[in-house]
């Protein structure tokens, strides 16, 4: 159960100040009041993190933006005397991940009896990997030295050889979970990551690799730094070779839609927009039509009153459903069908690929319980349940 004796909140933007290297700033009041943080311009923001404190754990969690990403999470704020723009803020509207914080202390709570003083265990696509990690001065070094896997109240340990694991780095960016004991107190800190790494999209990645670059990219914030004992981790050599992408794509189809999640009996669960993806490398195994990947990373704003509750899968099918859809509607039967042969063969070309990319471009806001979603335009304050 949650420790609540002791729980504190904060939020951290990591920007830049003119041509300087980012640093992180505490935004912990701009959140607390409602008002928005402002901004030198758009492409100062990098990063958020949410920071929650309890008696056993403190959890982090970290969102990185690209300049796309960053371009559209922060407004431009207009005002006009008699017509005339007389000035322009950049403001962002920040936004505490608590449904994210909330699962981090709650993993963390089930693995503290598998979680060793000196290793790592690392989140990956629901994928336990174990690493060694040996400090020096501040700095520290990874070493992949197994696997969890999960069985019925426990998890069972099994070594790995002397190979890193590998993945292909998706198009809609890692979300990478890592969990360490604290060296100077006595806590569990409990990390999440959503954003790009040193490689393209489509690249192959070690387990080791992408766990060290991630701690790197919150060790600016003095509060992971301190309790993690860590100045840096040592990043080891980028593995060699790429995963193929489809013979004549332009690659892999990413795109985002805004959604209004409720319960079965209309309360608003959650807000924001989640991440798609088209696989153009094979079809659904079912069906034989375009295979979606939906998730939800850290776009969605969850409500306080069923985090814990209400979990964002039991959404996912009818979300994949709806998308599917509208881009059948979008493109035609015929169109789509033609490209899930060319897709079976490996003949997509570029011009259904833009086909795809242009019905995804600006898809319309969902509202959706667990077992039906229709098309809405979504107001920000209004959440009305679904007929």
């Amino acid at each position: 159960m949650t420790s609540t004796s002791q729980i504190k909140e904060e939020l951290y933007l990591e920007r830049v100040f003119g041509d300087s290297a980012p640093v992180f700033v505490d935004a912990t009041r701009y959140f607390r009041q409602g008002t928005p943080y402002p901004l030198s311009a758009k492409k100062a923001l990098k990063a958020t993190c949410g920071v929650r404190t309890d008696d056993e754990v403190v959890a982090f969690s970290l969102r990185d933006y690209t300049a796309k990403q960053a371009e559209r999470e922060v407004e431009c704020i207009e005002e006009s005397v008699g017509g005339v723009v007389v000035t322009k803020r950049n403001v962002l509207r920040p936004r505490m991940p608590r449904r994210t914080l909330h699962e981090l202390g709650e993993t963390a709570r089930a693995l503290s009896a598998v979680l060793g003083g000196d290793e790592v265990i690392a989140d990956l696509d629901g994928e336990l990997y174990v690493l060694e990690i040996a400090r020096t001065h501040g700095a520290g070094a990874l070493t992949l030295v197994g696997k969890l896997d999960r069985a019925a109240d426990d998890y069972i340990r099994s070594e790995i050889g002397d190979t890193d694991a590998t993945f292909r780095l998706p198009i809609t960016g890692v979300r990478l979970r890592i969990f360490l004991r604290s060296p100077m107190r006595r806590r569990i800190i409990a990390y999440a990551f959503g954003g790009y790494l040193a490689r393209r999209p489509g690249e192959v990645e070690t387990v080791t690799r992408a766990t060290a670059l991630a701690l790197n990219s919150v060790l600016g914030l003095a509060t992971f730094r301190m309790l993690s004992g860590l100045d840096g981790v040592e990043i080891p050599p980028a593995p060699r070779g790429v995963v193929e992408r489809p013979r004549g794509s332009a690659g892999p189809v990413a795109f985002t839609v805004p959604v209004l999640l409720l319960t079965h009996d209309g309360t608003p669960a959650a807000r924001g927009h989640v991440f798609g993806e088209i696989d153009l490398e094979r079809l659904d195994p079912v069906t034989g039509g375009l295979a979606f990947r939906v998730s939800a990373g850290d776009g969605l704003e969850w409500n306080p009153v069923v985090v814990g509750s209400v979990r964002f899968e039991t959404y996912q099918r009818v979300l994949t459903e709806t998308i599917g859809e509208l881009i059948n509607s979008s493109l035609g039967t015929d169109v789509v069908r033609d490209i899930a042969y060319d897709i079976m063969l490996g003949d997509l070309g570029r011009v259904a690929v833009a086909g795809l990319r242009a019905a995804t471009a600006d898809l319309q806001g969902l509202a959706a319980t667990p077992t039906r979603a229709e098309v809405r335009l979504l107001q920000p304050e209004v959440a009305q349940p679904l007929p």
